[in-house]
């Protein structure tokens, strides 16, 4: 979420006093919501002018971010080290969700795990006795027994001259070492559900608290939820350069798995001797991409190093990335955002709607000849043309079913014979058919096509009243419109041109305005034999649930 979009979503009160203006902490049963109104947030363009522009500035975000004095509630404990190392998991937990946010029960008991797991991972032989990050780390406990601030500042001058040392961001050290090797002596900051629950999950709250005092993380009252944490988009860029971050370590795995030169074997061990990967691979292409991914390797440095640039170009071919081919830098970071953000699931037995949603305009693009990778288990064929056409088809029928909440809808186009349309929709006794277009460029409508969709409701006209024909492209050609308007005349049948984009806009809007477990999409809003105008629906959609 954008920090200009802030202003216009439900904030509970004493979150807009954090996020812009509090000078001190106060706890929120302490305070009063109803006493304090920011004129920030009231004065809609001193807010967009004034605070936006200075809370989005990258200096003040760094100096918030290595400021190491601890948080200014006094329950949360006096260490700075367990204040940092609560912010980064807080930050990390973030970072990788897709919209950058998270309900804040789940984020509380996600920092929690990972803080666990860390604990889990490392012990005395985790590391040589010669590691210079190692005697650091031993050195700054020795001292009062804990780690300070000046401690703190101190492990950040050391990676800072470290790292400009480097050839690699490889080579880098980062928090997540110090940690590691803090946690290998047995001092990383344990927050344990065995412990004391309701405290552990506190003092991650509080440290929570310390971050939307700074206006590093905003909470909001979502749909679903009255407490949903995110970090403005705006500070993105800045968050990733502090935690130096750019894939979580699954979905690297998963863009080795998935693109077709991660299967050479070749260019697996060019990567492994690059990047000095350790540990036994035993001839299997599997266990090499595996000791990759688990090597902590930076998803930029190893597609520019060892994959060249006419094979990342077809990468951004395949997927249809937004990426000027011509120029590296823009081309890696377009293939890892495509698959940090891409890697959402589906629960078994959870409708997989908004995943289509998600990925609903590249399904339809007929330039992309690559299945999504967080779609790739939710479709069996043979190849990848084919995977995408099922895709769409089965998108379409799911965005029905689900987001209109149609029950009417019967997909036909996979397991009918004969001449069919794609998918047929019955409401009130009134019929809609449908069918999907794949298509590179415009989509025309020509003659053949024309021939065939008369056939499809001929056939169906036989018993049912067919209303609307809805065509679904990635877009059309002008003359596909007059030739949809005299196939209208011919038939008499209404013959409506949807783009997928406005068909997923559509969907947006129902959810988002009207959707209602007892309320139906009134198929009536497909009226015409033009191109579909998603403003002229919500206008109709408007006057009949007003």
């Amino acid at each position: 979420m954008e920090l200009i979009d802030l202003i216009d979503r439900d904030w509970n009160s004493y979150e807009r006093k954090r996020f812009v203006k509090d000078d001190t902490k106060a706890q929120t049963d302490d305070f009063d919501p109803e006493s304090f109104k920011h004129d920030g947030f009231d004065d809609r363009e001193k807010y967009l002018k004034t605070y936006v522009p200075a809370l989005a500035d990258p200096e003040r975000l760094r100096t918030e971010l290595n400021d190491f004095t601890p948080p200014r509630v006094t329950a949360i404990n006096d260490s700075p080290y367990q204040a940092l190392v609560i912010r980064y998991g807080i930050l990390r937990q973030l970072i990788q969700q897709p919209d950058y946010n998270m309900e804040k029960g789940d984020l509380l008991d996600a920092v929690q795990d990972w803080q666990r797991s860390f604990i889990e991972k490392y012990d005395e032989e985790s590391f040589d006795d010669t590691d210079d990050l190692l005697h650091l780390s031993q050195a700054a406990v020795d001292y009062q027994n804990q780690v300070d601030d000046s401690e703190l500042h101190m492990v950040y001058s050391y990676f800072e001259l470290h790292n400009r040392a480097q050839e690699s961001k490889h080579e880098y050290y980062t928090w997540l070492d110090f940690f590691r090797r803090l946690s290998s002596i047995g001092r990383f900051p344990k927050v344990s559900r065995s412990d004391s629950p309701e405290h552990a999950l506190d003092t991650i709250e509080k440290g929570l608290w310390s971050l939307q005092e700074q206006a590093l993380v905003y909470e909001v009252n979502g749909e679903h939820t009255k407490e949903l944490v995110g970090i403005p988009e705006d500070y993105i860029e800045v968050v990733r350069d502090w935690l130096y971050y750019e894939m979580s370590e699954e979905n690297l795995l998963a863009m080795l798995e998935t693109l077709d030169v991660f299967d050479q074997q070749s260019v697996l061990i060019e990567a492994r001797e690059r990047f000095g990967v350790e540990g036994k691979n035993y001839g299997k292409n599997e266990n090499r991409r595996e000791n990759i991914a688990q090597a902590g390797i930076y998803p930029s440095e190893l597609l520019k190093e060892v994959v060249d640039k006419d094979e990342l170009k077809n990468i951004v071919d395949q997927y249809g990335l937004d990426a000027h081919k011509q120029k590296t830098d823009e081309m890696v970071s377009a293939i890892i955002e495509y698959f940090e953000q891409s890697q959402k699931s589906v629960e078994e037995g959870e409708p997989a709607v908004d995943l289509y949603l998600g990925a609903y305009e590249e399904i339809a693009d007929g330039a992309v000849n690559q299945v999504p990778p967080q779609l790739q288990d939710l479709v069996d064929a043979d190849n990848a043309e084919e995977k995408l056409d099922i895709l769409f088809e089965d998108a379409t029928g799911e965005i029905f079913r689900e987001a209109f909440n149609l029950e009417g809808v019967n997909q036909l186009g996979q397991q009918a014979t004969g001449m069919v349309a794609d998918g047929e929709i019955e409401q009130g006794g009134k019929w809609l058919l449908w069918d999907n277009k794949r298509r590179r460029n415009k989509f025309k409508l020509g003659s053949d096509t024309r021939s065939k969709i008369k056939s499809y409701i001929d056939t169906k006209s036989k018993q049912h009243d067919v209303e609307w024909f809805l065509i679904i492209a990635p877009d059309f050609t002008d003359q596909a419109e007059t030739n949809a308007m005299k196939l209208e005349m011919q038939i008499g049948t209404d013959i409506r041109l949807v783009r997928a984009s406005d068909l997923k806009e559509l969907a947006l809007l129902w959810q988002e305005e009207y959707a209602n477990p007892e309320r139906e999409l009134p198929l009536s809003v497909f009226y015409g034999s033009d191109v579909f105008d998603v403003s002229a629906a919500a206008g109709l959609l408007e006057v009949e649930f007003s």
